[in-house]
């Protein structure tokens, strides 16, 4: 019921990492799409909290895939699960279980990822992970335009109500962590919240008026 997206990013001051989300379902940016310093990961399907959560908190230690890898282990429906990310090894994975309903899978290709389930075909995942491609205003920019481009190409089949983008930077802005719960265009309202968000992050630009992330 979901499609989702991740990449990673080298930057001159380290690496980003960002994933996107749409469903058609309430609060998808509340159960799916986790980012640190340390990767990004995306959890979805019957949606196991705990792989994006644990397996971020892992990454201290394991790569993405053997901290997933090792969850769905211990997963008794790990067949339920669509899960994956990227981190800051370079490593790159993505699981799909038998279970998952309607047309689902998922792409691995190179810094990106891509995953999704009760979808219209496999076109979604294509047309989001090249939509990534461009020149864009920054990282959320990059997410929007992949998630505005895998509705387009189809999306879920019931249709999107919620959608979120989350980004890990080395320097961290309010608008690297946003959603919208409920809303018959969830998309494009992620897109309005973005660019009120983004504008208004301009009022705090001297540093007497710097808002301080922790």
């Amino acid at each position: 019921m979901t499609f989702s997206v991740c990449f990673r990013e080298e930057t001159p001051d380290g690496p980003v990492f960002a994933a996107g989300a749409a469903t058609d379902a309430p609060a998808v940016g509340a159960l799916c799409p986790y980012a640190t310093e340390r990767g990004v990961i995306c959890t979805q399907s019957f949606v196991n909290v705990r792989l994006g959560r644990r397996g971020i908190d892992l990454l201290d230690d394991l790569s993405v895939s053997d901290a997933v890898e090792g969850l769905l282990a211990q997963d008794d429906h790990a067949e339920l699960r669509q899960v994956h990310g990227l981190d800051a090894r370079g490593d790159a994975f993505a699981y799909s279980g038998e279970g998952c309903d309607g047309w689902f899978g998922h792409r691995v290709e190179g810094d990106r990822t891509a995953a999704g389930n009760m979808l219209t075909g496999p076109e979604t995942l294509d047309a989001a992970l090249d939509a990534l491609d461009g020149d864009f205003d920054d990282h959320v920019d990059r997410l929007l335009a992949a998630l505005a481009a895998g509705k387009d190409a189809g999306g879920d089949k019931r249709g999107h109500s919620s959608a979120a983008v989350v980004v890990w930077a080395p320097k961290t802005e309010a608008y690297h962590d946003l959603r919208v719960d409920e809303h018959d265009a969830p998309i494009a309202e992620l897109r309005g919240v973005y660019e009120r968000t983004k504008e208004r992050s301009g009022d705090f630009s001297e540093d007497s008026k710097s808002r301080i992330f922790d």
